[in-house]
Formats: structure tokens, C-alpha cells, sequence
């Protein structure tokens, strides 16, 4: 979680991105992330701490108490999966051949949930300013 937050207070753009697949699972046995033989997670006040600043924007794959599911029959994480189709145009609500960051996150939000029957949920943090493009429909 160091180095995360490390490399984001370097990082001079306008705005960053950071999209996150995978889980917290607390003490329910799941995934964890593991460092210098210690476990870090990644809460809910971590990601928050992370976003603040205008054109900080978090996307991360569940909530700090699930975790990420992955599909053999999509041969894929559900988050990444669904973040890789909506880019490449379902997400795309206006039809316009632009999709912004309130188009992916609005589709994702609905369609993880979906297809993990309500037990991967999406969530988004922080900020930006005006239509932030993340893809471009051909």
C-alpha cells in the first residue's frame, strides 16, 4: 500500500486512473495482499486517502469486503472481462462512439453485480472535472 500511494504522489498529471481487480476478503479465507511478510488490505479509507485530489479517480473490481470473482466459462476475472467488453462499445449508453468514465463505471456497477448474482459490486472513488474519456468506439 506504500509503494501504491508512493507512485501516485509522483505522478503529475492532470488525472490519473487507477483501475484495481482484486479482492479483500478480510478474514473469510479469501485472497489477500501480502507485504514484507505482513498482510496489507485494501480498505475503504486506504482508496478514499488515494483519491483525494481533483482527477484522482479509483475504479476498483468489488468492495473492501468481497471478493473478485473469477469464470472459467469466460476464462476471466467478471470485473476485467466486463471492463474489456464495455470498452470496446457496451458501455458506450450515448451511442456517440466516445466512452467516458461515468459511462463505464454505470456499466460495470450493473453488470458485475449481474453476473456474480450481487456478490462482486464495483465501486469508484474520487473525483474529476469535466467528460473523462477512457475509450473509443470504432
Amino acid at each position: 500500500m506504500d509503494y501504491i500511494s508512493e507512485v501516485f504522489s509522483r505522478i503529475q498529471a492532470e488525472r490519473v486512473i487507477f483501475v484495481v481487480d482484486s479482492c479483500y476478503s478480510g478474514a473469510g479465507g479469501g485472497r489477500t495482499i501480502l507485504a514484507q511478510r505482513s498482510q496489507a488490505v485494501l480498505t475503504d479509507d486506504f482508496l478514499t486517502r488515494l483519491s483525494q485530489g481533483k482527477g484522482r479517480i479509483i475504479l476498483t473490481s468489488c468492495r473492501p469486503n468481497e471478493v473478485s470473482q473469477e469464470s472459467d466459462e469466460i476464462k476471466h476475472g467478471f470485473f476485467t472481462y466486463y471492463l474489456l467488453e464495455g470498452l470496446k462499445g457496451k458501455a458506450d449508453i450515448t451511442g456517440d462512439g466516445v466512452i467516458d468514465l461515468d459511462e463505464i463505471s454505470l456499466y460495470l456497477k450493473r453488470i458485475v453485480p449481474e453476473k456474480t448474482k450481487g456478490n462482486q459490486n464495483p465501486v469508484i472513488k474520487g473525483e474529476a472535472e469535466g467528460q473523462v474519456v477512457v475509450g473509443r468506439v470504432r
